[in-house]
């Protein structure tokens, strides 16, 4: 597994069960919800050298999933 793909599953293991609650929370039915937490990931993926590094990645992650939503 090369750095990239090691970074990308880092962010998601320790952001995907925040992420999907937030959402959860905002989001009308459980298949919008699940289409903006993939809408999410796919956009991190994207943007991952944009992804800022230790305690703000999941600011970073929140930040994405509000815009999604909107």
């Amino acid at each position: 597994m090369g750095d990239r793909e090691a970074r990308f599953e880092a962010i998601y293991t320790a952001t995907y069960e925040p992420i999907l609650g937030y959402v959860l929370r905002r989001c009308p039915s459980p298949d919008d919800s699940a289409d903006v937490v993939a809408e999410t990931f796919t956009v991190a993926w994207r943007r991952l050298d944009e992804v800022p590094d230790g305690d703000r990645a999941p600011l970073w992650m929140y930040g994405v999933a509000r815009r999604v939503l909107a």
